[in-house]
């Protein structure tokens, strides 16, 4: 993931061919990462004062570990059921190469790789808590992230002054403190999480209910004017370059494993046709079931619906199309609320910030409704 603070334009056509594009995200936009703040506080001090939000860095962090622990977790068995299942129907076709006295033997074990593959399945199925506390946590990450945005759109006047004033600053840190304490209580996430999968209507996008209205205007001026090329870069060109990685042409991206992925089942698919085809060729030609010319292609028929399923499995457990479809949306709904900041006066750009938090809770609604139907 690009700095916040790396330039605009071109970062992503200097990704490697194969290189993870999503490596090193450290949630830059809300500076969770020392070095951001760092290089920050290096160029703009004064910004730093007011961007910088110890006690929600430290709450994040808190709720940022379960998240990833949950979603590896339920991934992982996913992986090896699937494996197993795809490993399952390989021997089960090697069973039919095999002589006759190895035949029991071999489908004993594609029988054992079978039973393993439907423990982990259900295994899955049991630790749907860990995918509700996975989203719970998720939840509250993301609404975390929007408050340290909504907090600064809805109070830039006193966030300008919090940059060069100390009292200002004080004040500054009140506001955010007592912003920080509307965040829903971290116990009452899996309901939450169920009402959202429920009510597809709910758009409550701003966390304060004062805030849904905009305030009047910001005094203009050069501190407002670097607040708010500040905020320009870390709401809106983090998270196009996040999204576009997501979408991105390097081999490493979401997008180009899905698509290699399903390109490699069409593959097996033919395969697996064209076998079956050349095992009916051979009965036609008066080859019996028991014979080699019949049974080699039915074995690969097996093995190549194995790799379809496999590949097929991988592709819904890492790369659901849904999610690559979402991205897309959200990529689009971003870049068109930057144009808009940049091409505007301060009433455009203020307007332009408050579009992208409810382009921001709108993704995190359809990510959890999604997600939660798995």
């Amino acid at each position: 993931m690009a700095d916040a603070s790396a330039p605009r334009h071109g970062g992503d056509s200097r990704l490697a061919a194969f290189a993870d594009p999503l490596a090193g995200w450290h949630n830059d936009d809300i500076l969770l990462d020392k070095d951001a703040r760092q290089a920050l506080g290096n160029v703009q001090p004064q910004l730093l004062r007011v961007l910088d939000w110890p006690e929600l860095r430290a709450m994040f962090k808190q709720h940022e570990g379960p998240a990833n622990q949950h979603v590896r977790r339920g991934r992982q068995l996913g992986l090896m059921a699937g494996g197993c299942g795809v490993l399952a129907l390989a021997v089960a076709a090697i069973a039919l190469l095999v002589p006759p006295a190895a035949t029991v033997a071999v489908g004993a074990i594609a029988l054992a790789l079978a039973a393993i593959a439907g423990v982990l399945v259900a295994a899955r199925r049991l630790v749907s808590r860990s995918t509700e506390l996975w989203l719970g946590s998720r939840y509250w990450t993301e609404r975390a992230r929007g408050l340290y945005f909504q907090v600064l759109i809805n109070n830039l006047d006193q966030a300008v002054a919090a940059m060069t004033d100390n009292t200002a600053l004080a004040g500054w840190k009140a506001t955010r403190a007592r912003a920080l304490e509307a965040l829903p209580p971290a116990r009452d996430m899996a309901d939450r999480v169920r009402a959202l999968a429920r009510d597809v209507a709910d758009d409550e996008v701003w966390i304060l209910p004062e805030w849904r209205d905009a305030p009047p205007p910001p005094t203009r001026g050069p501190d407002l004017d670097r607040l708010l090329e500040r905020l320009r870069a870390q709401r809106f060109d983090v998270q196009i370059a996040y999204s576009r990685r997501k979408l991105g042409e390097s081999m490493g991206a979401p997008r180009r494993r899905a698509e290699a992925n399903a390109a490699l089942a069409r593959l097996a698919l033919v395969v697996a046709a064209v076998a079956a085809g050349a095992a009916g060729l051979a009965l036609l030609l008066g080859y019996g079931p028991e014979t080699l010319a019949t049974r080699a292609p039915v074995a690969v028929a097996i093995a190549a619906v194995g790799v379809v399923l496999g590949l097929r499995a991988l592709n819904d457990a890492l790369y659901p199309s849904a999610e690559l479809v979402r991205f897309a949306g959200y990529n689009a709904a971003a870049v068109q609320a930057r144009a808009q900041f940049d091409a505007g006066g301060l009433d455009a750009k203020i307007d332009a910030l408050r579009a992208m938090e409810a382009h921001a809770y709108r993704d995190l609604r359809d990510f959890i409704a999604s997600h939660a139907r798995d």
